[in-house]
């Protein structure tokens, strides 16, 4: 038997890795869906298989080459291409194609999780319709463009450019999407949307534990090969999943004296969320304490978010918003070698804000134009709106039901 090459073994891991982070999806489906009901899991699986097929069929029909090809606009964005559909037949692969075969299946794994994390916000609110179409838009406009800045290694204008870190792709991952689905819910109001439902604790358990394990795959994948780093990002992982875990429960015991079983499954969504992009410039011990501050940050953040009446939806944008802001601003000051404490100045901190702010900022308005527009020529929300007062059309304001509460982190499971 000949021994496997290097680049075999990595391939390997990469796909090893790509399955894993494909059981996100239906993680997150079932996660965030779950704290609406069961009719709010059903939704958010829904669209989260309807987006990951969109976004997966555009990755194929020429969106890979805009996310980690030859530069279309230098820096910028990829050229499309349709080389991946044509790059193996089967009975003629070379070995040389075994390794950029398994890092594209592994990036287009991971785009699927981005489309995810904003179809799982904002499926309770926009139609099957509205989303494909969005869907579609969204990655052409936000992702690929956001994941070439960070995946195209030796040109995007984010790692090549400005040197920023961003192992696994919190940027165009769980930033863009977040304050893409922050954009989409703006456009669609928090006014006479349906009541959710009670929550459904073993659909929240079942996708929670699916998005912790699932999640190894992304930041293990991140590395692209198996080396030493692999063990490191794998154990910063788990130390910044368990740290957010335990926090966020203890901010709520402290608080609220009523610690749940979200609490903990989101404090590990918001430690692995923050882990993302410094998972191999870390120790253990910065690790562990990012994912205790990251809880800390998304949990109060989660308070105030409530208070603005959009409920869970605008929660799964928090976590993902601020646990990715607080995971890149980290980087830039406890990143071993070049971070703050070690060279002694902020180059990497301000370059890790610029990227971060940078990229949510574009897709929160490129969402919010894209909804927009979509609201106002095929429709965009489950309800519709009159042209004057933005009530259902042949309502009346006292015949209208009630707005939805605020989802509050202390209800009980």
């Amino acid at each position: 038997m000949t021994p496997a090459t290097s680049a075999q073994v990595d391939a390997l891991l990469l796909l090893v890795s790509a399955t894993f982070v494909m059981a996100v999806v239906p993680g997150l489906a079932f996660f965030y869906g779950g704290m609406t009901g069961a009719r709010g899991a059903s939704q958010a699986f829904r669209a989260a298989l309807t987006g990951s097929a969109i976004v997966v069929v555009l990755a194929v029909a020429g969106g890979y080459g805009m996310l980690a090809g030859d530069p279309l606009i230098a820096h910028v964005v990829g050229r499309p291409d349709w080389g991946l559909a044509r790059e193996f037949t089967p009975g003629s692969g070379a070995a040389s194609t075994m390794y950029p075969l398994a890092r594209a299946g592994y990036l287009i794994a991971v785009c699927a999780v981005a489309v995810t994390i904003l179809g799982a916000a904002v499926a309770s609110r926009v139609t099957l319709r509205a989303w494909a179409v969005f869907s579609a838009l969204w990655s052409v406009l936000v992702l690929f463009p956001a994941g070439y800045a960070v995946f195209a290694l030796s040109d995007g204008w984010a790692v090549s450019g400005m040197h920023v870190i961003d192992f696994g792709g919190a940027i165009p991952v769980s930033l863009a999407a977040g304050s893409g689905a922050a954009g989409v819910i703006l456009a669609c109001g928090h006014r006479d949307h349906p009541v959710v439902g009670e929550r459904r604790l073993p659909l929240v358990a079942v996708g929670g534990a699916l998005v912790w394990v699932g999640w190894f795959g992304l930041t293990v994948g991140s590395e692209g090969a198996l080396d030493a780093f692999a063990p490191l990002i794998a154990l910063n992982t788990l130390m910044a999943s368990a740290g957010g875990a335990l926090m966020w429960i203890i901010v709520d015991r402290v608080l609220l004296r009523r610690p749940t079983v979200t609490s903990a499954l989101c404090g590990a969504v918001a430690g692995l969320v923050a882990i993302t992009p410094a998972s191999g410039v870390l120790t253990i011990g910065w690790s562990l304490l990012l994912g205790a501050l990251a809880a800390v940050a998304c949990a109060s953040m989660v308070d105030l978010a409530a208070r603005a009446r959009f409920g869970v939806p605008m929660t799964i944008c928090v976590i993902h918003i601020v646990a990715s802001l607080v995971g890149l601003l980290y980087i830039g000051l406890f990143a071993t070698g070049d971070g703050m404490v070690d060279s002694g100045n902020f180059d990497l901190f301000v370059a890790q804000a610029v990227a971060g702010l940078g990229v949510g900022a574009y897709s929160f308005v490129v969402s919010l134009v894209i909804a927009t527009v979509l609201r106002h020529t095929i429709g965009l929300t489950r309800l519709r709106y009159g042209a004057s007062d933005g009530l259902a059309d042949g309502a009346t304001s006292r015949g209208m039901p009630s707005q939805a509460e605020p989802v509050r982190r202390d209800d009980p499971l």
